[in-house]
This record gives structure tokens, sequence and C-alpha cells, in this order.
């Protein structure tokens, strides 16, 4: 732990005062803020790494328009950019004297709920990309007690800060599903005399005769499915609902299924069984399958990057490991990254480029003929609905197609029913939980998981908004990390660090990795003093 430190009288914080990258800061350069004591309801805390995500992309698209802002006028009262924090407390009010000091270190789980709401830390709370931010009530002693974790004094800063995009993608295979119907309100649609019922439960033949306009539904249990069937009763679905469909479809084709639904608001179909016993045993998997074959579609970004090096660490991880994406270069980054972890499990990584193919079918052929029965998982980076139309029939039976890149609800894809009837399961997940923060920091701090193999590029605070116009533009293969204590830092990638900052060259890792130990010189030589 630290000595706690002198404050400055000012500090600098890249405000948002409306949608557009005109919009951050103020002429180009940080706000500077009035330095205050922390309120009794308050703490202080140093900002430490921030890494740069794509999340930031959309409040900074959106403004007031942005959905976690409520309308939030930011224009009379901005919000500060950045919610991917390591940081250590610097002072303390008197309401937490007895729980935090100065030098305790942190990592922010971002998204914090306080009496139901949802105060995000980057939105409604002012974020990490700043020198300094404070903290009260609702991250502190919010629903789920306190949002702050702790980390220990050897770990980095970069690789704690990156615990909470890596939280996210471990969140993607620990989503907890409800697999078994009768919960909430039930619909049962079905010509068949079948004894199921359920306290409450609506029942209706196939031709939906005496079906309340506008009725929706928890639980949708179907027999003998049609594609039209399966289209419009998953209008019907609550928010969390899930469909089951029983058996084989009684007519093959395609559905037209809400995929934005899917990943913001978890509903899902089921199939695989005749019973619900069945259903669930075909689709109670939720990670990768041990040995299996594993494609990751657009995985050249940077969380597509902590996809692949998820599944090529993993000591029970797939066997096969394909990786595709639009940008060769990335392709050859992560080649270089992970081939050889993977070849060191004695796993095989493969990556393409569509660009290489005549057409997105003669790419399709040739991942499909990589595999006899088909991909055990399938994950789609890229926020395009149409992928998922794509990843089915390469899909093997009782396959889970995660549909992790965000689409907005009412992004909708064709789905061929007799695929979900053999059990293939879509799913979809946003955002993580305090749980899964905790399980990648515990993996990273028993170097278990590398989080700086995700960083590709780093810089001071001043750089900020340069880096941020570099994340939108794709520059980087991997994640850009902020260093707010090392202002004057100037953004670059890994590759330019030797020349540009030499006192780091011999503290990069064998293939110009970022470590603690270049973090450790370049705070010493540019730390702010």
């Amino acid at each position: 732990m630290s000595t706690p430190e002198a404050l400055p009288e000012r500090y600098r914080a890249w405000q948002l005062f409306g949608a557009g990258f005109e919009n951050i800061g103020e002429n180009d350069a940080p706000s500077e803020l009035e330095m205050r004591q922390p309120e009794a309801h308050e703490i202080l805390c140093r900002s430490d790494a921030l890494g740069l995500c794509l999340s930031d992309m959309k409040i900074i698209k959106q403004g007031n328009q942005h959905a976690r802002l409520r309308g939030r006028d930011l224009a009379s009262d901005p919000t500060v950019l950045g919610h991917e924090c390591a940081c250590t407390v610097v002072a303390v009010g008197d309401d937490w004297k007895d729980k935090f000091q100065p030098g305790q270190r942190f990592v922010v789980q971002a998204d914090i709920y306080f009496k139901g709401v949802n105060f995000a830390f980057g939105y409604m709370i002012p974020g990490g990309l700043a020198e300094y931010f404070y903290l009260d009530e609702r991250a502190l002693a919010g629903d789920e007690g306190c949002y702050l974790l702790p980390v220990k004094d050897e770990t980095g800063y970069s690789e704690s800060a990156l615990s909470e995009p890596w939280a996210c993608v471990e969140m993607s295979y620990r989503i907890e599903e409800r697999f078994t119907p009768g919960d909430g309100r039930v619909l049962i649609v079905t010509d068949r005399d079948i004894p199921v019922s359920y306290e409450g439960s609506v029942h209706v033949p196939r031709d939906l005769e005496g079906l309340g306009e506008g009725e929706t539904f928890d639980d949708i249990l179907l027999w003998d499915a049609t594609p039209e069937l399966v289209e419009k009763l998953g209008h019907r679905l609550n928010k969390k609902g899930a469909m089951f469909i029983f058996g084989e479809p009684a007519a093959e084709g395609d559905a037209n299924l809400d995929i934005g639904r899917i990943h913001y608001e978890d509903i899902r179909f089921f199939g695989g069984g005749d019973t619900p016993d069945e259903i669930q045993a075909k689709n109670e998997r939720m990670d990768l399958q041990p040995g299996g074959a594993a494609l990751f579609i657009g995985a050249g970004g940077p969380m597509g990057q902590m996809h692949v090096q998820r599944a090529v660490e993993k000591q029970d991880g797939p066997a096969l490991v394909v990786v595709t994406d639009l940008d060769k270069g990335r392709l050859e980054h992560i080649e270089n990254r992970f081939g050889a972890m993977a070849k060191a499990r004695g796993a095989e990584l493969k990556c393409y480029c569509p660009k290489d193919f005549p057409s997105a079918g003669d790419l399709n052929t040739e991942l499909g003929g990589l595999v006899e029965d088909g991909y055990d998982d399938i994950c789609i980076l890229a926020p395009v609905a149409a992928l998922v139309t794509d990843a089915m029939p390469m899909a093997a039976d009782g396959a889970i197609i995660n549909v992790f890149a965000g689409v907005i609800v009412g992004s909708t894809a064709p789905v061929p029913i007799q695929d979900l009837c053999r059990g293939v399961k879509i799913m979809g997940s946003s955002g993580s939980r305090i749980s899964d923060m905790l399980t990648v920091l515990n993996k990273v701090e028993s170097n278990e998981l590398s989080t700086n193999l995700s960083v590709a590029a780093i810089g001071g605070l001043l750089a900020a908004k340069e880096g941020l116009a570099a994340l939108r533009d794709a520059v980087y293969p991997g994640k850009t990390i902020i260093y707010p204590q090392c202002p004057e830092v100037p953004l670059m990638s890994l590759e330019e660090v030797p020349e540009k900052l030499p006192e780091l060259a011999d503290k990069l890792g064998p293939k110009g990795e970022w470590t603690k130990a270049a973090e450790d010189a370049l705070i010493a030589h540019y730390g702010r003093k």
C-alpha cells in the first residue's frame, strides 16, 4: 500500500459535453477541474490505468440519447468517459473511514446498480478518463455491495484494468440460463393431446385461435413447429423469455428472429428434445466444448482477441480454433501472439481472411471443410445479425452460437428452425457481474491469465482523444491503455515503444508484449512527480 500523496489544486478530466468527437473535452484538451476533499459520503480515487472501449464510441455517438444516460443534458451536466479502470484511493470521506484508506488499490466493476437503478461508471457516474474521480454510496454500497474490487499491490495497473473487458468475455461463457419452463406466464401451443399444464398457463392450437392480441409470455411451449409459428411467437416473448420447441418441426424453413433481443434482452429459443429434460440436457453446456472445434467470426478486434486467447489458453479448451477477420494485419497479430501458445497446448489455430475468397459462400465452404460434423462453438464478434444465418449451417448438433457483438434490438436474421430443433442454441450477453470480474482477477493474480497480451497501444492522458479516434478507426489490433498519471506520453503502438520510449525497450516481452516491468518503467520515467 502506497503512502498518501499530496493532491494538486486542479486535475484534468476528459468530459463529454454532447454527441460527437467535437464535444470531447474543451478545445481538444481535457477540462481542468477544481480538486476538493471528498464529502462525507464520498471517496477520492486516482485513476492509474484506463482501457479504451468500443462502448465509449456508442456514448460519443449518441450523447444525451444513450440509454444509460437516461436523457441527461451533457451540455450542462457533462460526464467523464472511461469504465475499464484501475485506481488507488487517495482521500476518504468521514462515512467511509472504517472501510477505505489512502493507498488501497481497486478495479472498478462498472455496471453499478443502486436501489434497482443503473448508474454505470463512465456514464451516469463520471468515469476514469481523468487524473482523479469521486465515488459515493452508489458504487460503495450498491445493490451488490461494493463495486470496487481489491487488487494486490504487486498486480500491474493495466492488467487489473483489463479485468473489466475480460469479465465481459468471461460472462458470455457463464450465463445463468433457465432451461425449464413454468416460472412465469406460460403459453402452450399444440394441436396434440399433451398432458402439460402450469399454474395460469394459456393453451391454444397451432392456428393461435383464442390468443389475445398483444399478450406476451415468459415461456412458450411449442410442438410441431413451423417457421411462421416460431417467428410469430418470438414476438410474444417477454424479456428473458424462452421458447421451448419440442421434437421435429412440422415444416422446415427460416424464421426471422430478433438477434438484438437475444443479445440485449436474453430471449432464447431452445430445442433438441421431446421433453423438457431432454432439451435441458442438450442446452445446459455454456462453456467451450473440451476438445471440440470453435469458430470466431470477425475476431480481429480487441474483444475478439480476448475470446481467441481464452480458447487457446484454456487447458480443457477446443482442439481446433478458427478465426476470421477482414483485416489481414490483425490476423497476423493473432497468429504471432497465440500460435505458439496453441501449439504448446496441442491445439491448432487457423486464421482466414474473407478477402482471400471470391465470395462469402466460398469462405464458408472452406471453413465447413475443416470439421466433419460442424463447429461446437461459434462466436460472432461483428455486430451483423446476418452472420447468425451464415453460422447456422456450420454448427454441430447441440452447438452454441454466441452473439457477443451487440446488434441493436430489432435487428433480425433468418434462422432455419430445423437447426433449433437439433439443439443449436443462440445466446448472447451484455456486460458482466462482480463474480465474473473476480474470476478474471483471480486468474490474473494467480498467473493463469495474462490480460496484458491484449494491449496493442499506450498513451498518456493528453493523448486520450487521439486514442479514441484510433479506436474508432480500428488503427490498433488490440486494446489501448491510457495512463492518466503519465499525461505527456504520446499515443503509440507497442511496436513504436522501443524507439519512442527507449527506457522501456528491454522491459517488453519476448514478442514485444506489454508487461508490468514496462509499466513500472513508464511510470518511473514519465509519471507525474
